[in-house]
């Protein structure tokens, strides 16, 4: 879901997530990563309102950790046909230059992708502002180590886009955006007030952005704490058909995805 729409969710996340260390921590703040670097969104304001929202509650000790990036050269146009001679040389050594300098850098930045691992750190909980490159497996490694170990993982928006491929992310967020015939399509059954499996065929989208009405379906749940029951969400994307393995999922909340906005007419996940 995109930022603005989990904001409250994710600090009732964050909180609880070492409720059991914090009654003998006082009041101390909670460590928590916000990993960014690449997106199909506009990642760098994302990051910057999630630190924000974050850093106003005065509970968490925030980081920024972003991935590696490219680095190159802007390339130039090239001369027209009639253009004069040493307009031509000169594009033609710039091209030269360009190409050795990309080839550099193209080096430099496989070997700090290589390097690079945000797992390591102190940190409870790691914010996943994230869809881009596949990580190095010692990364990924690291990352199964940290949830394993007891830390958090809250996806932002299209960080459920992310590494398709990659089997232990899919088990740890449980539903995602994925082709059909991919895992399992989990909606939310209204009048038998319990989870299902839906449509086998259906590939993971949204409709057109709009107010919906959020329900809230485990008011007992801790993440859920304080959350109204019902209440209205502004205009926005609602995806629909989150598909995955769907093991030890809960779901929290749900919206119904309305047809009229090119949505599915079932009850989707919104928080699991």
């Amino acid at each position: 879901m995109p930022i603005h729409s989990i904001l409250g969710f994710l600090i009732s996340y964050l909180a609880i997530l070492s409720l059991g260390s914090l009654s003998t921590r006082g009041s101390e703040r909670i460590p928590v990563l916000i990993v960014d670097g690449q997106n199909n969104h506009d990642w760098i304001s994302t990051t910057d309102s999630l630190h924000a929202t974050l850093q106003a509650t005065g509970r968490f000790d925030l980081e920024v950790e972003t991935a590696p990036q490219n680095q190159s050269i802007k390339g130039i146009r090239a001369p027209k046909a009639d253009a004069p001679q040493y307009l031509k040389d000169f594009h033609q050594d710039f091209r030269s230059v360009q190409k050795t300098a990309d080839e550099k850098n193209k080096r430099a930045n496989d070997e700090a992708w290589k390097n690079w691992n945000p797992f390591k750190g102190p940190h409870q909980a790691v914010v996943l502002n994230y869809n881009g490159r596949e990580w190095a497996q010692e990364t990924k490694e690291s990352a199964v180590q940290f949830v394993h170990e007891g830390g958090g993982l809250v996806l932002v928006h299209a960080a459920n886009n992310a590494f398709r491929n990659w089997d232990a992310y899919n088990e740890m967020i449980g539903l995602g955006w994925r082709p059909a015939n991919f895992g399992d399509c989990i909606k939310w059954e209204v009048l038998k007030n319990k989870p299902y499996v839906a449509c086998v065929d259906c590939s993971s989208g949204h409709g057109s952005r709009h107010p919906f009405q959020v329900v809230v379906r485990k008011l007992d749940h801790p993440i859920m704490k304080d959350v109204p029951s019902t209440w209205m969400h502004g205009k926005d994307e609602l995806y629909h058909n989150m598909r995955g393995p769907a093991k030890n999922l809960s779901i929290l909340s749900s919206a119904y995805s309305n047809p009229k906005q090119g949505g599915t007419g079932e009850h989707e996940p919104i928080t699991y």
